[in-house]
């Protein structure tokens, strides 16, 4: 059965890529999403507030302890308003936890580019991502030379950024695009240009790149079926019209950046320096 033979959209009723399945259960209201895998290295912006566990600082900020995580705040409310529930049922979206939103400034490798590696240094490649922890904590050619980008060399800076517009990227995920205040218009443009610079120096060297344009933003969770997102693209305006309302008067602020491990969408962590 195809999923687009199907529009009802009850309380109970849960879209499959296959088939439409209802849910008989009183005691059952849906599903939990189940992260894949998905392991690769990546600097992000500087959250306040990461968990200490061990040798690491975990991406589990606790938004209401944090006066300053008004724009977080302003998105878990936007999300709760729409029902995440519902939105699971109705599109398979799988929405992230709110103590894990972050801000990416660049993509390293991952498992989802390690294939455009450079013959040379793939193998290289995959025997960092089978030990992200590792490579991390005791250090090797490729995280090292991460670790140096001048985006996290960079010291003494400081950028702001606002929610502008919410879109489905790539038919996958639901983004909140940022923008920088006027205030910190010139520290992000240097910014960028220090990016684009690291970029085309990292790929020159290891084959990989993160995407051009940078378009900061926060992902809000992803689609498990591309033509679900398809059908979701309709309710985008209606979805924006919310966040935008609960985000409105709210920036968030950044004064570093770090090198991340990643094993999953919600599992995020660095060294403590």
């Amino acid at each position: 059965m195809r999923i687009d033979t199907y529009r009802r959209y009850g309380t109970t009723t849960l879209l499959h890529p296959v088939a439409m399945l209802t849910i008989t259960n009183p005691k059952i209201a849906g599903f939990k999403p189940c992260w894949a895998t998905y392991r690769g290295l990546t600097i992000l912006f500087d959250n306040i507030g990461l968990r200490r566990d061990g040798p690491w600082l975990r991406l589990d900020c606790a938004l209401d302890a944090i006066p300053e995580y008004t724009l977080y705040r302003g998105l878990r409310a936007a999300m709760c308003s729409l029902n995440t529930d519902d939105l699971l049922r109705r599109y398979l979206f799988c929405a992230l936890p709110p103590a894990t939103y972050h801000v990416t400034l660049w993509d390293g490798p991952n498992d989802g580019n390690v294939a455009h590696a450079l013959p040379e240094v793939r193998q290289r490649i995959e025997d960092l991502l089978i030990d992200i922890p590792g490579a991390l904590s005791h250090g090797n050619l490729i995280s090292g030379t991460i670790a140096g980008s001048p985006l996290i060399r960079r010291r003494g800076w400081q950028v702001s950024f606002t929610v502008q517009r919410l879109v489905i990227v790539h038919q996958a995920a639901l983004v909140a695009l940022l923008a920088p205040t006027a205030e910190t218009l010139d520290t992000f443009t240097t910014l960028n240009g220090l990016r684009s610079s690291w970029n085309a120096t990292f790929r020159s060297r290891f084959g990989i790149a993160a995407y051009e344009p940078y378009m900061p933003h926060i992902t809000l969770g992803y689609f498990a079926h591309a033509a679900l997102a398809e059908e979701a693209q309709a309710d985008v305006p209606t979805w924006e019209e919310v966040v935008l309302q609960y985000t409105a008067g709210t920036s968030i602020t950044f004064r570093s950046a770090s090198l991340y491990g990643m094993l999953d969408m919600v599992t995020f962590f660095r060294t403590v320096r």
